[in-house]
């Protein structure tokens, strides 16, 4: 049941829509995917397509994605419709012809990450950043799975980004608020919402964006966004931030047949006018502030990669000459776009925890152990050996197990599942040694 003062609020936002809104509460919520363009799969015909996003899909019912390894490939992610209104925003606010610096400073658990990855001009240094560890793991591994190149990872809290001040074109922040707009996928979420709670979320949200306005150049955009309704917590934050922070509220242009409702500082998607859940979003432009003003240097932690090594990565990247090659303290090598080099290294300057570009193996001797991470990647050279596997060995693969394939194919090979990327196996003479990390393995029977 929704809670009194919850809904005496929405009837002030509703009017005479609420009985359609409170009867859309109780409805079973629609599902939706979003899928990678850069890994092709085939979709059921016929699917009814999310508006204002070409690559999103509502499914007719909720199948068990666990068991869809198409799913463990990042060919396509689960997200909720009305989170992909994102990317149309994107689109009217940003210059999408030269690469973007963009920041995703509440990412976990990463579908807007990766809808950003999908949108922003390729070569554009995408920052994801999420503060709590559990949470940052999840992020890590969906970014994996999406598999671009260009995103970054950072773990810390919004305050700890000051040195960055004036660099990023873009800054999404997805506001952790009171979740009023996932009440119906999350019931739970209802026994947890109070007056008082709204209140606390709305101050924390204003302690994050002080910390992020700044961190755009003269004329960045911020995107701002929330699951939630209420004003404590989206237009009033809004407002807050045009007389604060010198932000410009910047008005967006949404089809009338979206049935966006337009809010004093913002826009709203309502479950009972929208094929999705509750979300609010509203951009504004910084009109103050300075140019980032620092000057790149050498990593602190990572290493160059001796060129001498550098061969051996030649025959697993589709285009090595594209990457700078780095080891961590543990031996691991991460490679870095090239033209990305220097946002890089400024970032480096400026946090601790953070890991750039994208995770490639380790070189022991003559011999190179590929990260799990770059089975999915679309950096990898279509020429490493495969060994295509059918629904039920897949899954099998996913869950660990031993592998039966007959005759066993001998050392390195990519397990693929309609020429997806799901990892890496060696075969031995009498055996199959499976390769996929314990903490990934799927756990469903």
């Amino acid at each position: 049941m929704l809670p009194p003062p919850f809904l005496s609020q929405m009837r002030d936002q509703l009017g005479a829509e609420l009985p359609a809104f409170v009867e859309a509460m109780a409805a079973t919520p629609p599902v939706s995917i979003r899928w990678n363009p850069f890994k092709k799969i085939k979709l059921e015909e016929n699917l009814d397509g999310v508006k204002w996003f070409n690559n999103g899909v509502y499914l007719s019912e909720r199948p068990s994605f666990t068991l869809d390894p198409r799913f463990h490939a990042g060919a396509f992610y689960v997200q909720e419709a009305s989170s992909m209104l994102i990317a149309a925003a994107v689109r009217q606010l940003t210059d999408l012809t030269a690469p973007l610096r963009a920041l995703d400073l509440c990412a976990a658990p990463g579908g807007k990450s990766t809808l950003l990855a999908d949108v922003l001009p390729e070569g554009s240094f995408l920052l994801c950043n999420e503060v709590i560890r559990q949470r940052y793991q999840v992020l890590q591994y969906n970014l994996a799975k999406w598999g671009t190149a260009h995103t970054h990872l950072s773990q810390h809290d919004s305050a700890d980004f000051g040195g960055l001040e004036g660099f990023f074109d873009l800054v999404l922040l997805d506001a952790p608020c009171s979740g009023e707009g996932m009440f119906r996928k999350d019931p739970e979420a209802i026994g947890e919402w109070s007056p008082e709670q709204v209140a606390h979320n709305a101050a924390r949200q204003r302690r994050i964006i002080a910390a992020a306005a700044p961190l755009l150049r003269p004329g960045g955009i911020l995107l701002y966004s929330t699951c939630t309704y209420n004003d404590a917590e989206n237009s009033d934050n809004v407002a807050w931030m045009c007389k604060e922070l010198d932000m410009e509220f910047v008005p967006l242009d949404f089809p009338a047949d979206w049935k966006i409702a337009a809010r004093p500082m913002g826009y709203q998607c309502y479950p009972h006018r929208v094929r999705g859940e509750g979300l609010f979003l509203a951009g504004l432009r910084r009109s103050g502030g300075q140019p980032h003003q620092g000057k790149a240097r050498a990593y602190k932690k990572l290493a160059p990669l001796p060129k001498a090594q550098q061969t051996i990565l030649n025959a697993w990247l589709a285009n090595p000459d594209q990457y700078a090659y780095w080891t961590t303290p543990d031996g691991t090598v991460r490679a870095v776009s090239a033209d990305q080099l220097t946002d890089s290294q400024l970032v480096d300057n400026a946090l601790k925890n953070w890991a750039t570009g994208f995770e490639v193996g380790e070189i022991k001797g003559k011999d190179f152990i590929p990260s799990p991470a770059l089975a999915f990647s679309l950096a990898l050279s279509p020429q490493i050996p495969q060994a295509p596997l059918d629904a039920a060995e897949a899954m099998r693969f996913l869950r660990k197990e031993d592998l039966r394939l007959s005759p066993i194919p001998q050392g390195i090979r990519l397990a693929t599942y309609e020429s997806l990327g799901l990892g890496w196996f060696k075969g031995l003479p009498n055996r199959i040694n499976n390769y996929y990390p314990v903490q990934w393995r799927v756990m469903m029977g």
